[in-house]
């Protein structure tokens, strides 16, 4: 599993100055003190997260006792890392004049810690402890997996499983919507909105519907803390987003049902030049997939069948690779008995065509008639199946 998110939170360069007088945090400082069981006299670290890093800001080593002491002059409010070892750590949410206590196990900090005298530090601790909850319900579905190994049921086992995690996955997608509309003024939003629970991303920024909980903090941080470099860097983040969202329904808007399909020009495996434009006078089917896409792999079955079913009706097929390397597109069109024309420019996401098109995921179909207009998009299965057929006629 990796590690938790909130280590690699995007927070930016900062100029701090620490030093040491007086044990309360005044209008120019904070100070963190805290007192952690089974310590023997660990090593235990403070530092700040910034944009690309984390910078460490001062040391200590704890006490017979457990007990360790910060003080800290910050420039602005922002995210700091108290760690005892690389995955034993938690994030705080510090600002001038808080007097923060910590309490915990120094064995397992993140699962026991308490944390007072500081808001942001609170509603991190929340977002922690929804977090832990849900890592440790997929935990127990890998021990069920892991039980049924080998046995006869194990496919039944498996979907139930897979179901189950689906449900966690939208248990914590909503809970943090409702954090977010519950705390759209506190910085702590933003490991909610950045985060990771497992290999998902909880947001994605080029969906619409979670871009709108990147708008609406972006609104209520900037207002509240414009000049502070976390909430600049999401500002930077949103409004590069707005360009590209732009950029994709100017695209969107030429790519409509009966508009004359953009034309373009990629190589086939052996080098020769193939433009859409030279299958006019045929029904074509344009296929965006990629060899490492498991979900395309499991189309090109499909599309197998439809090919041999109408390639003698005007009908052909071009697949459009977003393949990096073509060896590995080489074997997959072999393996999978693709006999249709194949190209590719090896950018991967980066390709023209893709954004030429559209295309946000694969697999993904655009067909067109024999004048090259558009006529269907996005279909798949026996819905892509019935088109065809209707066209062919």
């Amino acid at each position: 599993m990796k590690k938790i998110f909130y280590y690699f939170l995007p927070v930016l360069a900062m100029a701090v100055i620490y030093g040491c007088g007086g044990n309360k945090a005044d209008e120019t400082s904070f100070v963190v003190h805290g007192k952690l069981s089974n310590a023997k006299k660990d090593s235990i670290y403070l530092e700040e997260l910034t944009v690309r890093s984390a910078i460490g800001i001062d040391s200590a080593v704890l006490s017979e006792e457990g007990e360790f002491y910060f003080k800290v002059k910050p420039k602005e409010i922002g995210f700091y890392v108290l760690k005892l070892k690389s995955n034993n750590f938690i994030t705080l949410l510090l600002d001038k004049n808080e007097n923060v206590e910590i309490t915990g196990d120094v064995r397992q900090l993140q699962r026991t810690y308490n944390v007072t005298g500081s808001a942001g530090s609170t509603l991190i601790r929340e977002l922690d402890t929804h977090r832990q909850m849900n890592l440790e319900r997929v935990d127990s579905l890998g021990i069920v997996y892991q039980a049924n190994k080998g046995k006869p049921d194990l496919i039944k086992v498996k979907t139930a499983l897979d179901s189950i995690y689906k449900l966690i996955i939208l248990d914590e997608k909503s809970y943090l919507k409702n954090y977010i509309n519950k705390n759209t003024h506190s910085l702590s939003c933003l490991l909610a909105i950045y985060q990771q629970f497992g290999r998902e991303l909880m947001f994605d920024n080029s969906k619409p519907e979670d871009f709108a909980y990147f708008l609406k903090l972006d609104n209520a941080l900037y207002a509240e803390y414009p000049d502070n470099l976390h909430t600049k860097d999401l500002h930077e983040r949103v409004s590069e987003q707005k360009k590209v969202n732009a950029e994709k329904e100017l695209a969107e808007s030429k790519l409509g049902i009966g508009a004359i399909a953009p034309d373009f020009t990629l190589q086939t495996a052996e080098g020769t030049d193939v433009s859409l434009s030279s299958f006019r006078g045929k029904n074509v089917l344009i296929d965006f997939w990629a060899s490492w896409c498991n979900p395309c792999r499991k189309s090109n079955i499909n599309l197998v069948k439809l090919y041999n079913q109408f390639k003698g009706k005007n009908f052909t097929i071009l697949s459009v690779s977003l393949d990096k390397d073509k060896d590995p597109w080489n074997k997959a069109i072999k393996l999978d008995k693709l006999a249709w024309t194949q190209v590719s420019d090896f950018k991967v996401w980066s390709s023209p065509v893709v954004k030429l098109y559209n295309v946000n995921e694969i697999p993904y179909t655009v067909l067109i008639d024999e004048d090259g207009k558009i006529i269907a998009k996005g279909l798949h299965g026996d819905t892509l199946t019935a088109k065809v057929a209707e066209i062919v006629k």
